[in-house]
């Protein structure tokens, strides 16, 4: 049984509080062929960097200050393995469920999803893909799918596309592409990521909406204090007009300070 346990203190001018919660409690047991795990877990799901489509029980925020960081999800999950490179997975959750059946051909890992999401009532039918090219070091990924709309019975399509490379100095590109025929349109994301230092690491993400020009760029610098300890700083700036997707949104920055033990 592994616990973590968050605290957040929030501030508004008449008011200071904490908040305490667990934030991943679950059991596990891995065998040869079977592996099941019970309780609040990350559900690895999508191969996406800044967008996952696919992933309806807690998908990546490309504006979250901690985008890596995933809140455990109450659920069930089960995986059995046919060899050592192809695998079912069942997950169920409240009001939710995935199947997934995932293998290994030549290059890619390829794997087909089926989903059920009563929160927003919908069904989906999805994909991922993941691999490299050969003999360039340059890594490929897609998912994606088609979404049926129970309420309306229409469907619509979405997904992305993305590469990654790194080079030898530690400099990593990453970019993707997310497209959808429903909603606010197509949208384009870059990231690079470098080490200047042992102790230093800084990052670029850059968001842009294809349909209107607008986005934001968040840069963000951390320093490792000790084994223990990282202090990070960062920004989310935006750009484009008042009535755009991102336009309206207003500036912000954060001091990040992260102790762990």
């Amino acid at each position: 049984m592994i616990v973590d346990n968050k605290t957040r203190y929030t501030a508004t001018p008449d008011s200071l509080g904490n908040k305490t919660s667990v934030y991943r409690a679950y059991l596990q047991y891995k065998g040869l062929k079977h592996f099941w795990s019970a309780g609040k877990q990350r559900i690895p799901l999508g191969v996406g960097r800044i967008w996952n489509p696919v992933d309806v029980f807690n998908p990546v925020d490309p504006e979250a200050v901690e985008p890596d960081e995933r809140i455990g999800t109450e659920s069930l999950r089960y995986e059995y393995a046919f060899t050592e490179l192809s695998n079912m997975d069942v997950t169920l959750a409240r009001d939710k469920a995935a199947m997934r059946i995932k293998g290994y051909l030549e290059y890619v890992d390829v794997a087909l999803i089926g989903l059920v999401d009563e929160d927003n009532d919908q069904d989906i039918i999805g994909w991922e893909l993941a691999g490299r090219l050969p003999e360039t070091g340059i890594e490929l990924r897609s998912e994606g799918g088609s979404f049926h709309d129970r309420s309306s019975g229409e469907r619509h399509t979405e997904f992305i596309v993305g590469a990654e490379y790194g080079f030898a100095n530690s400099l990593t590109l990453l970019g993707e592409y997310k497209f959808s025929d429903e909603g606010e349109g197509d949208y384009l994301g870059g990231m690079l990521s470098y080490q200047p230092a042992m102790l230093w690491a800084c990052a670029l993400l850059g968001v842009t909406s294809l349909e209107d020009s607008s986005g934001f760029v968040a840069p963000s610098l951390e320093y490792s204090l000790s084994d223990e300890m990282t202090l990070g700083l960062g920004a989310f700036l935006y750009y484009g007009d008042d009535e755009d997707i991102f336009g309206s949104a207003a500036d912000h920055y954060y001091l990040r300070w992260f102790v762990y033990f």
